[in-house]
């Protein structure tokens, strides 16, 4: 149980999140590879049980194909454990071809962009987005990614449309992130497991990402004792060689 001390990057996404109101909307768009599930799960997670205690309607989709699986099957496990109805309380929208006609599409009108939502269903008559006919009507966007489509989301979802958004991302992408947050384009970024346990941290959770935190660093601590030991072993050879 490693000590977490929370960063404001991380605040400026859950506190988006705790301030919105019972009820309000959340487009959760899970663009990662499978690859990358180690790191991103546990920043879904965090974020979903995040949006279920506080009652929020949480849409799901992905620009990217690979994307499906992973959207899908947190949804609908997260939602499980915690008594969510698919149609009522959450959907996934799935994959539309061409990532930035995609969210320019929703930009406009969300039904026209996806006329049905994954599980078949007509979106023009979903519970679930009552209220919410383009971006704009979503109360905040998240965008879970390893890589670039954060990008994507700022020019064509924020600059056009105005919505507010989060990002949370593999450890590699995070640098990449703060001209965006600096230019005041995404409100904080959720950075792989480091950001994760702290997102935890702040729901009083201990999963996934806590877990990992503390297997990196027993993982660290052995690596720096077989480096040193490996620095010994040379020493000794070497001093052997010049006797």
């Amino acid at each position: 149980k490693q000590p977490v001390i929370v960063t404001r990057e991380v605040k400026g996404v859950f506190e988006e999140i705790d301030r919105l109101a019972e009820g309000s909307p959340v487009l959760v768009a899970f663009d990662y590879e499978p690859a990358s599930a180690p790191e991103c799960d546990p920043l879904a997670y965090a974020l979903l049980t995040h949006c279920f205690r506080k009652n929020l309607r949480v849409i799901g989709v992905t620009i990217i194909p690979v994307g499906v699986g992973a959207g899908e099957r947190l949804l609908s496990q997260t939602a499980g454990q915690f008594g969510k109805v698919q149609g009522r309380d959450y959907t996934f929208l799935g994959f539309k071809a061409e990532k930035f006609s995609s969210i320019i599409g929703m930009g406009i009108s969300v039904q026209n962009t996806f006329q049905t939502d994954r599980y078949g269903q007509p979106t023009d008559s979903l519970p679930v987005l009552e209220g919410v006919k383009k971006l704009a009507d979503f109360a905040y966007v998240v965008d879970i990614h390893d890589d670039n489509m954060i990008e994507d989301w700022v020019l064509y979802g924020h600059e056009q449309f105005g919505i507010r958004i989060g990002a949370m991302c593999t450890a590699i992408l995070v640098p990449g992130n703060y001209p965006y947050l600096n230019a005041g384009q995404i409100t904080g970024i959720v950075g792989s497991l480091k950001g994760g346990a702290e997102y935890e941290k702040l729901l009083g959770l201990r999963a996934a990402a806590s877990a990992g935190m503390d297997t990196l660093a027993i993982i660290h601590v052995l690596l720096i004792v077989l480096m040193v030991l490996g620095n010994v072993a040379y020493l000794r050879s070497s001093k052997v060689r010049r006797v």
